[in-house]
């Protein structure tokens, strides 16, 4: 599976994201003032039914007729309180007409203005009924009023009835609009659910693609290896060897274009594989899933690792890179996150093998590589637990066998598995990034220790790359001086040829401030790195050390004459030469032939402790009272 996206969503889709939500939004506010204009005017067809004027006006009508019966029946001994009831009643009956709205015209306010004037005029002559002229007087008042009063309750009931009609109509038509706009709503929503699934599809995708290349990232990398359900399978990680500094040389956006580069080579020499993807800054994983996984996965290693030495065009330059290559296979046709764990495994184990390679992953790598890290786990408590020491190999005039100083070896001590070798754990150090720390360590504890010495020997400390191209190494080192008042000069920093080649400049600078601290420079390993000759002069260089790989070889003509070479060039540029790895008379008498001043060697003394050392050098100062001078290498001085 591999996939190209440009990570972004097209702006058209972003733009009708904004229309939709803002079309649903208002559809929805529509609908809402429809349904509760809707409510309105279902309170108004119910209010013009339950009460519309008509029902008053008859009644008014028939209240008059019973005053004027009641009024007849005093001329013939009727009660007048039967009369002053219905009076009563006539009067609320006008005050309930006066309050309805429904029929409000110039005909109902004359009538009532009318109505109310006689019966005012009547309410006076109540008291002299049963009066036969008060009688007459009140029915002549009244009967006018009767039929009017009947004309306006047919009237009240129409005009109320067509109101009714009326908001019914309307009514009809807000109903036909809230449906129109909760359909519209419904599509529109429904388009908004739409474009929101396939947004999120969109993005979903985009989070499993690497922006940069175009291929799967990690995320979508284990997706497919969980998923993947294949008789067979492998995993090849794929690592872009010293990328870092590659970056640094061409720029940033220089390095993305080769990364580019590196993945469509990749597509393309990767063969039929299941999955492509960038996990990483710098690295890849291919995945296999086929009955012949296995052997799929390593021919297509084998032209990945050759196809990457093949020059890159970046920006018009020449880049040459390479990679290396951890390999894991599946055999059981289930593939899990221990299928990407062991090529992570492997891939580190190529790397440690020397890099430009790809290696397949064995079981006893993943032994290796667990007690790598306890290793470094426990290495970051090794300072605070006591666990780091130093023994000290003396450096001796090669004539006389007198020590002239030390080295400071390290050593762990392990408090369960033992002493661990410094070729093991030093490299772990590095590589985890303790180094400086440790580093740090190495010269407090050999500048205290070196103080109890006579003030004529000195200690030799070596320094790594990263503590040498630490910014706090020269303030740490006047520090520890001044903390254990020891000369400059009783310190020996050395280092290696590798470190001037990697960085120059910066080199010469802490050197010189180094040598203007008092302390002496020594360059370890001479003859076996690269450096040129040139760097004994533009270097301010007291010492000269040449590899034991050279002493151990003295049948060796060629070895012979470098080392030959080297003492000429050093003692011609006043530098002392310190052999190293002496172990025989012969190798002594040879090299202090070809003009060694200084040697260290088993011949002399294995590396020891601190109070070792010391009684090293009283048994010197008793063979010097004793004027015992010359060589001497008595068995009581290797046994020491």
């Amino acid at each position: 599976m591999i996939v190209r996206t440009s990570g972004e969503l097209p702006s058209r889709f972003r733009r009708l994201r904004v229309v939709l939500v803002t079309v649903t939004a208002l559809l929805a506010v529509s609908a809402v003032a429809c349904s509760l204009l809707a409510v309105r005017y279902q309170e108004r067809i119910i209010e013009a039914s339950r009460y519309n004027g008509a029902f008053d006006f008859s009644q008014t009508a028939a209240e008059l007729l019973r005053l004027q019966v009641a009024l007849q029946d005093c001329l013939t001994g009727g009660d007048r309180s039967a009369v002053e009831m219905r009076f009563g009643i006539l009067q609320n009956r006008l005050n309930v007409i006066e309050s309805n709205d429904l029929l409000d015209d110039r005909s109902r306010d004359s009538l009532l203005q009318n109505l109310r004037t006689a019966v005012r005029e009547i309410g006076p002559l109540l008291p002299r009924l049963p009066e036969a002229p008060v009688v007459q007087t009140a029915i002549a008042e009244l009967r006018p009023f009767i039929t009017p009063t009947l004309q306006l309750a047919s009237r009240a009931h129409s005009e109320a009835g067509d109101r009714i009609l009326h908001n019914q109509r309307d009514l009809k038509l807000i109903f036909a609009g809230i449906c129109a706009v909760t359909l519209t709503l419904v599509l529109f929503g429904a388009a908004l659910v739409a474009f929101i699934l396939n947004q999120n599809r969109n993005l979903d995708r985009v989070v499993r693609i690497d922006a940069l290349t175009g291929l799967a990232n990690r995320l979508a990398f284990n997706a497919i290896l969980d998923k993947v359900d294949g008789p067979r399978t492998a995993v090849l990680l794929v690592d872009v060897d010293h990328f870092k500094a590659l970056n640094d040389t061409l720029g940033h956006d220089a390095g993305d274009r080769f990364l580019v580069q590196l993945s469509r080579r990749l597509q393309t020499t990767a063969g039929d594989a299941a999955a492509i993807a960038r996990i990483g800054g710098d690295e890849f994983a291919i995945l296999y899933a086929s009955v012949d996984a296995e052997r799929r996965s390593l021919d297509a290693a084998g032209r990945i690792v050759a196809d990457m030495l093949q020059p890159f065009a970046i920006d018009g330059r020449e880049v040459k890179a390479s990679v290396t290559i951890g390999a894991s296979f599946d055999k059981s046709g289930r593939a899990t996150g221990s299928l990407f764990n062991d090529a992570d495994i492997a891939l580190y184990a190529a790397k440690l093998a020397g890099r430009g390679r790809y290696i397949a992953f064995q079981p006893t790598m993943k032994r290796d590589f667990l007690r790598r890290q306890r290793l470094i786990d426990d290495l970051r408590r090794s300072i605070g637990n006591d666990e780091l020491f130093l023994l000290y190999q003396p450096i001796v005039d090669i004539r006389t066998a007198r020590t002239k100083g030390f080295e400071a070896l390290l050593r762990w001590r392990h408090p369960e598995l033992g002493l661990i070798s410094p070729g093991e754990f030093i490299p772990l150090a590095e590589t985890s990034g303790q180094i400086a720390a440790i580093g740090a360590w190495v010269i407090e504890t050999a500048c205290r220790q070196a103080a109890t010495w006579p003030g004529h020997l000195f200690v030799a400390v070596n320094v790594s790359a990263r503590q040498f191209a630490d910014a706090s190494l020269l303030e740490h080192v006047r520090a520890r001086l001044v903390a254990n008042g020891l000369e400059g000069r009783r310190l020996a920093i050395e280092i290696t040829e590798s470190m001037l080649i990697d960085n120059d400049s910066t080199a010469l600078s802490v050197l010189h401030e180094l040598k203007a601290l008092g302390c002496r420079i020594a360059l370890d390993d001479f003859g076996t790195g690269y450096a040129s000759l040139s760097y004994l002069t533009r270097f301010p260089f007291d010492k000269l050390k040449i590899d034991q790989s050279f002493i151990r070889a003295q049948n060796d003509k060629d070895s012979a004459a470098i080392v030959s070479m080297i003492c000429a060039l050093g003692t011609r540029l006043g530098l002392e030469i310190v052999a190293e790895g002496i172990e025989t008379e012969a190798q002594r008498l040879l090299v202090e032939a070809m003009g060694c001043q200084l040697g260290q060697g088993y011949m002399f003394d294995r590396p020891l402790a601190i109070g070792a050392t010391h009684a090293r050098l009283a048994r010197e100062e008793e063979a010097q009272a004793a004027g015992r001078t010359g060589p001497f290498f008595a068995p009581k001085l290797l046994a020491s």
